[in-house]
């Protein structure tokens, strides 16, 4: 039976480190689905450590970052404005109002009030829905 097609890794800082520490073992198809949190991410990472998986604790954290960044679900009401930046690909000024706009006004409870944040391409929380959580 044929392995399922798994598209290339994305590119970024890290990729490289990815793939020498995580080919071997398992492929690259379980990075695509689900999305998971960066907290998610470095319990993955650390158990793949334990497992016996070699490499330096800098590999390790470089893994953890580009996962988080590539294959990331964030907290829009916990992220600081950098993670917000790198997870949901939006410009610095966008974070930044996501930021401003929780902190005055409260956590965001769904998209339509994320859509409306002054500043805010409402189309780009449409595309990222999936990378997205309110808790």
């Amino acid at each position: 039976m044929a392995r399922p097609q798994v598209p290339p890794l994305p590119d970024g800082q890290g990729k490289d480190t990815v793939e020498k520490l995580c080919r071997d073992c398992h492929g690259f198809a379980i990075l695509f689905e689900p999305k998971r949190t960066k907290a998610t991410w470095k319990k993955i990472v650390d158990q793949m450590a334990g497992l016996g998986v070699k490499g330096e604790d800098e590999e390790f954290d470089t893994v953890v970052e580009y996962l988080a960044r590539r294959f990331g679900k964030i907290n829009v009401n916990k992220a600081p404005a950098a993670e917000l930046q790198d997870v949901l690909e939006i410009t610095p000024n966008e974070a930044q109002a996501i930021v401003r706009q929780r902190e005055a006004n409260g956590d965001f409870k769904d998209f339509e009030g994320l859509k409306k944040v002054p500043g805010m391409d409402a189309r780009k929380v449409d595309e990222r829905r999936d990378r997205i959580l309110f808790r």
